[in-house]
């Protein structure tokens, strides 16, 4: 192995592109890349399914194909099991590590961040294309992500990043899950996500609406304001159905 594709302890071969839960793995590894560059602490397991879901439910928006989980209906919003396995994968491989341990009652919560293995591994999966164009993707859902974490009025109960459960919540394919309260129910992504995808597919062609006298090259949505106005849109559902609820 030549010295561009050497990093750490651990080889390129031990979490290949062939089997799916080790593409799996390599997106759950971007993830905590990404929090590693907005100075997040670190990720918990809600997190890391919250923000994994809002990556996967939203990439018809940037056409990037992603190792989909099968994320169900659950009452702390979408729910994938294939998420720990990933999670202790990438702690045997020394790529994250646990910051933190607690258990409440039957219930374990623990906090991961990326260790310099694993930011060497980033760097090196990312020498693909296809991975790089993930890696962007993920970093720009983070993002937005970053600029929504805190605002006012999400549930206090959580911390940082999991604060988000509650714009997943308004996420419109898994809000009509939820308001069926279908338990266990599967979620659709891809085309089978006809909510989302219409709610993307509006504002991706907005500008096509504008009077004439605008300039719509000018006006013109890039990526991150479109995630941005998505975003938008499931907060005020959230303030909207506080308010209601209140």
């Amino acid at each position: 192995m030549n010295n561009s594709v050497r990093y750490s302890n651990i080889r390129i071969s031990e979490i290949g592109a062939i089997n799916e839960s080790l593409k799996r793995s390599n997106e759950i590894l971007y993830l905590f890349s990404a929090a590693n560059g907005l100075n997040w602490i670190s990720l918990s397991k809600i997190g890391v399914q919250k923000c994994l879901y809002l990556a996967e439910i939203l990439s018809p928006t940037k056409e990037v194909i992603l190792a989909f989980l099968n994320f169900i209906y659950h009452h702390k919003g979408p729910y994938s099991k294939d998420i720990q396995n990933a999670l202790d994968y990438l702690v045997s491989l020394d790529a994250i590590e646990i910051v933190s341990f607690t258990t409440v009652g039957i219930n374990a919560y623990a906090d991961y961040k990326i260790t310099e293995a694993g930011i060497s591994l980033v760097e090196n999966l990312t020498l693909y294309p296809v991975e790089k164009e993930k890696l962007l993707w993920i970093q720009t859902v983070m993002k937005v992500v970053d600029a929504y974490k805190d605002c006012y009025g999400l549930n206090e109960k959580y911390r940082g990043v999991d604060r988000i459960i509650d714009l997943v919540y308004q996420e419109p394919t898994f809000k009509e899950i939820r308001l069926r309260q279908a338990k266990g129910e599967i979620i659709p992504f891809g085309a089978e996500n006809k909510l989302t995808v219409e709610l993307i597919n509006f504002l991706k062609t907005i500008e096509q609406e504008l009077p004439d006298k605008f300039d719509k090259n000018k006006y013109k949505l890039n990526l991150e304001t479109i995630l941005l106005s998505f975003f938008e849109y499931l907060y005020v559902e959230h303030l909207s159905e506080s308010q209601s609820n209140a």
